[in-house]
């Protein structure tokens, strides 16, 4: 576990688009966000969201 740390934070420090692109590959964010949470972000607030709910997180 210390091992893939250690590569995620080095793939941070050194390449940051590399390492954002391998989160999106491998963190599904629909699957973690509980629908009820995603009901209530996008509830009429009487305005418009500028930006969606996964580029907020």
């Amino acid at each position: 576990m210390a091992d893939i740390f250690e590569d995620c934070k080095d793939i941070f420090e050194s390449d940051k688009p590399h390492f954002l692109t391998l989160l999106e590959n491998h963190i599904d964010l629909d699957e973690i966000i509980p629908f009820s949470f995603y009901n209530h972000y996008y509830a009429a607030t009487g305005r418009n969201r500028k930006y969606p709910l996964t580029a907020m997180l």
